[in-house]
């Protein structure tokens, strides 16, 4: 779902890019008008270059190895909370010394 939504993103973005190219004025001078189409340029440039990084998945190991991580420590919470408290003494300290 989400390398689609980048490509859709990738395409809107250089679609629009490749409309508005010809209406920007895009000069030597630094007037108004030019500062606004070189800061339109860059901050295309960013979209197109984030849904192109996104669409070819660049990070997908590292992305792997992050979930993967994740889970181990998710799963360790989950054994210490289940068992760990019982076993160290905890219980007595909760429920109180029974005799």
């Amino acid at each position: 779902m989400t390398k689609s939504k980048h490509a859709i993103a990738l395409v809107l973005a250089l679609s629009m890019l490749f409309y508005a190219l010809p209406k920007l004025s895009v000069s030597g001078e630094w007037s108004p008008s030019s500062l606004f189409a070189w800061l339109w340029l860059a901050f295309a440039y960013l979209v197109i270059a984030a849904n192109w990084r996104a669409v070819l998945e660049v990070d997908r190991e590292q992305k792997v190895q992050r979930e993967y991580a994740r889970r181990l420590r998710w799963l360790e919470v989950q054994k210490q909370s289940r068992y760990g408290s019982w076993r160290t003494g905890e219980r007595r300290r909760m429920f109180g010394a029974r005799r």
